[in-house]
């Protein structure tokens, strides 16, 4: 039989540390989140897989996020006796943020310590938490015909065993959103880099050209004239002697047949 509140009342002020009676609800109790916390990395950005465990001061905030999950240790130490059983679960109003329990859903016989929940955020989104919120709940109901079986001990931190087994993180639809959303803003910050780059290398090959070709049309304006040869030097081109107009109706004799005038000193040839 499940142990209603005047059970409760009488029973968990000896059975649960420190006890507070405000905490204490319908015919169950709630526990809070403790001093230590551990969430499973999402690899993305700074939260890489090398993170280790944290140590929350009263009432610091932190969050899950969606895909991850995490290791929350009550505040409270908690024992159960020997002819009872204790049921935990996490509260309803966290369940429909997505927060789910994978941890168990029941604490033995004879346990005394704090109780490790293992919470995987289901939902959409982040799940956002403090130090000392109240978001699991606790049950005790009798046992009968029970046989003792010994004490139980329970945790007083997270144990590291039970860290590595989520220390690699999980590739949630959330986490993998994120990655091909950095994945695809790297491509289009390279793609318009290598654009930047290309046409700095038209523009500087155009320069090059243009200036290739200005020196190249200089150079051929200024290039000296060639000399002229020694066969044009030593053969000058010859000249006609023609008359003035006044004696164009003379006949000029002809050096050959005919003779030249006396005196001249030149003898006439007859062919």
């Amino acid at each position: 039989m499940f142990w209603g509140n005047e059970e409760l009342k009488r029973q968990l002020q000896h059975l649960i540390a420190p006890y507070d009676p405000k905490l204490l609800d319908r015919a169950t109790y709630r526990l809070t989140i403790g001093a230590e916390i551990y969430v499973s990395p999402t690899g993305v950005g700074s939260d890489t897989k090398l993170k280790t465990k944290k140590l929350l001061a009263a009432g610091e905030h932190f969050q899950i996020p969606a895909g991850q999950f995490a290791l929350l240790i009550t505040e409270e130490s908690v024992s159960v006796p020997q002819d009872a059983l204790a049921f935990i679960s996490i509260r309803a109003g966290y369940k429909f943020q997505g927060l789910v329990n994978v941890s168990g859903f029941h604490v033995d016989p004879g346990f005394s310590g704090r109780l490790i929940f293992s919470v995987f955020n289901a939902g959409p989104g982040s799940v956002h938490l403090s130090r000392g919120e109240d978001c699991f709940h606790i049950w005790f109901a009798d046992l009968r015909d029970h046989t003792q079986m010994g004490e139980k001990t329970g945790y007083e931190v997270i144990p590291p065993a039970l860290v590595k087994h989520i220390a690699e993180g999980v590739q949630s639809l959330s986490s993998l959103e994120t990655k091909i959303n950095e994945t695809e803003k790297k491509l289009a910050d390279r793609l318009v880099s290598v654009e930047k780059q290309q046409s700095i290398m038209w523009w500087l090959g155009t320069l090059l050209l243009g200036v290739g070709i200005t020196i190249l049309v200089t150079s051929f304006k200024k290039a000296p004239t060639a000399p002229p040869t020694a066969h044009a030097v030593s053969n000058p081109p010859l000249s006609v002697h023609v008359p003035p107009a006044s004696q164009a109706g003379s006949t000029v004799p002809d050096p050959v047949t005919e003779p030249t005038p006396q005196g001249s000193g030149t003898s006439s040839k007859t062919l």
